[in-house]
């Protein structure tokens, strides 16, 4: 998932997110995949994600750039990310689901229901789905005091402290069991770039760059300087 996260977080801001293609990475936070790669959908200073989740061929990133919605997705099979920064909207429904829709003639439907299920969609300009897959691997933004995930919760932008006990390490994804990318001893201080809830293992996760790597840490290893 590593490349994978990183590819679809492509486009936001130049930080070496996750490790995808130099074009992917120039302005993208990083989302790890299930298949090692990480997806490059770039970020930019202050881009939040709202929701990520991958499929068995794409990576989606909605993400939040002040007041708007911005969509990127990255096709696995031909590692080619077909949106970026795509302005999206929050679209209503009657289902117990959340639904944001990017693109013009060919729509882009990311859905994430109550229950945490995802699903992408893409539906042609004649009203036909030319694709439909459920999703996995979600993770989701967080609004700042919120309590439903375990660990401090506070916005991206700020230093934080490593409260650790020994080093807090840097994973490639969002999640535990992901890949140990490095490791920041007690006391040290890591930039922020990005924040998001993990609903499987119930954690706050931030994004962050300690010594040249980017990886993400528990949120309750963290305290805001």
């Amino acid at each position: 998932m590593n490349r994978v996260f990183e590819r679809v977080c492509l486009g936001l801001a130049p930080l070496a997110l996750l490790s995808a293609p130099a074009a992917l990475a120039a302005t993208v936070p990083v989302i790890p995949t299930a298949t090692g790669q990480e997806t490059r959908l770039a970020q930019a200073a202050r881009l939040e994600t709202v929701l990520y989740f991958e499929t068995e061929s794409r990576a989606v990133r909605v993400y939040r750039n002040g007041a708007g919605l911005f969509m990127n997705l990255y096709n696995k099979a031909t590692d080619a990310v077909e949106l970026r920064g795509a302005p999206t909207q929050l679209v209503p429904s009657t289902r117990d689901q959340t639904v944001y829709r990017a693109g013009g003639e060919t729509q882009h439907l990311a859905r994430i229901a109550v229950t945490g299920a995802t699903e992408l969609e893409i539906v042609a300009a004649s009203g036909s789905a030319v694709l439909q897959e459920p999703g996995f691997n979600a993770v989701v933004g967080l609004a700042s005091g919120s309590a439903d995930f375990r660990g401090n919760n506070f916005a991206p932008g700020t230093p934080a402290l490593v409260l650790s006990a020994e080093a807090a390490r840097l994973r490639s994804a969002p999640r535990l069991g992901s890949d140990i990318l490095s490791q920041a001893p007690r006391r040290a201080v890591v930039e922020v770039i990005d924040r998001v809830g993990n609903p499987e293992d119930s954690f706050i996760w931030y994004q962050v760059v300690y010594q040249g790597t980017t990886g993400w840490v528990r949120g309750d290893l963290l305290q805001p300087t």
